[in-house]
């Protein structure tokens, strides 16, 4: 009867009353998925390990903010900031609240930047396996994680340090040992387990020096100067009180050995760097999620690994230690002063 009464009072037969309900039946099923997420724009969710500010997450994080622009996604970014609070306290209480909030949002897919922030949602994703997960700047192995391939694919960040020691035992055939002086934070950690082989198989012996202060990394900086024939700075983003500024002079003042890096904003304080570029990491995690959201699945998308590299010297500080280059290290090399 109520068929018969809307008929009436449309003007249409009862069959073509039945028609235009299942076309719009239809047209609502097509886009009210869009119009309930934000007018069309899929959720992506981005987890940084660090903090804003940190140059090398950063890199990575503009090339994730160019590829997902506001108009056409809805990029949600959170960091764990585990440079700054790397308690597990701290680490896991944030962790949990993300993963409450990721699934309250229903994303699209999930980008994780670097060790801490895989390592404290490693649970979520294994409880989550119809979220896909694109992680970005894992240090040299995921294999450690244990993660599920049917929803995870991954860039890892492999460093071109067995180059950049290829480069200088060139000119200081005689060295014999390495120091590492670095921060005392998880991927630093896992790197004197990871990379000790490779020390080692290039006829190095390394020894490891993690420190969590400025004052702690002056005092090494300074002893090493005599006790080490190469020194490796890779990073300083989880060193108390560091002062840019400071470090440099202080640098400057005291540097009598090879001090090298493999990350650029190093750079003031070696002399020669041949360094990762951060940005592959953020544009390979973006592309991969577009191929997902298209209806590739992350298990078909192989892990793999950054290959772009920038060579770099200091002037500066290559006169300071009397390193006179020759034109094969010169050669496509960025000096700064």
């Amino acid at each position: 009867m109520l068929t018969s009464y809307y008929c009436e009072r449309m003007g249409l037969t009862e069959k073509k009353y039945k028609l235009t309900r299942w076309r719009v039946l239809l047209y609502l099923c097509l886009i009210l998925p869009y119009s309930c997420n934000y007018s069309g724009r899929q959720t992506i969710v981005y987890i940084n390990s660090y903090h804003e500010g940190y140059p090398p997450s950063d890199e990575a994080m503009r090339a994730i903010r160019e590829a997902f622009p506001e108009e056409e996604y809805n990029l949600q970014i959170r960091f764990l900031d585990a440079k700054r609070n790397p308690s597990p306290e701290w680490l896991s209480q944030a962790a949990d609240s993300f993963a409450n909030e990721i699934s309250g949002l229903k994303p699209g897919a999930v980008i994780l930047s670097d060790d801490d922030a895989v390592k404290h949602m490693r649970s979520f994703i294994e409880k989550n396996p119809t979220i896909p997960f694109v992680f970005c700047g894992v240090n040299w192995s995921a294999q450690q994680y244990n993660l599920p391939r049917r929803n995870v694919t991954g860039m890892l960040e492999v460093l071109p340090l067995r180059q950049a020691i290829h480069e200088l035992i060139k000119i200081y055939p005689d060295s014999w040992n390495i120091a590492i002086l670095s921060e005392n934070s998880l991927s630093e950690q896992n790197n004197t387990l990871l990379l000790d082989t490779l020390y080692r198989n290039l006829g190095l012996t390394p020894e490891y020096h993690l420190v969590d202060d400025f004052g702690s990394w002056k005092e090494r900086f300074a002893m090493l100067q005599t006790t080490a024939d190469l020194i490796y700075i890779p990073t300083n983003g989880a060193i108390a009180g560091w002062d840019a500024a400071e470090a440099q002079s202080w640098v400057e003042a005291n540097i009598k050995k090879p001090v090298f890096t493999c990350d650029d904003f190093m750079m003031p304080f070696a002399v020669f760097g041949l360094t990762k570029i951060p940005r592959e990491q953020g544009e390979w995690a973006s592309s991969s999620v577009k191929k997902i959201l298209r209806g590739t699945s992350p298990e078909d998308i192989r892990f793999t690994s950054n290959s772009l590299s920038k060579k770099w010297l200091n002037q500066t500080l290559a006169d300071k230690i009397g390193l006179i280059p020759d034109s094969e290290l010169i050669n496509d090399t960025t000096i700064i002063q």
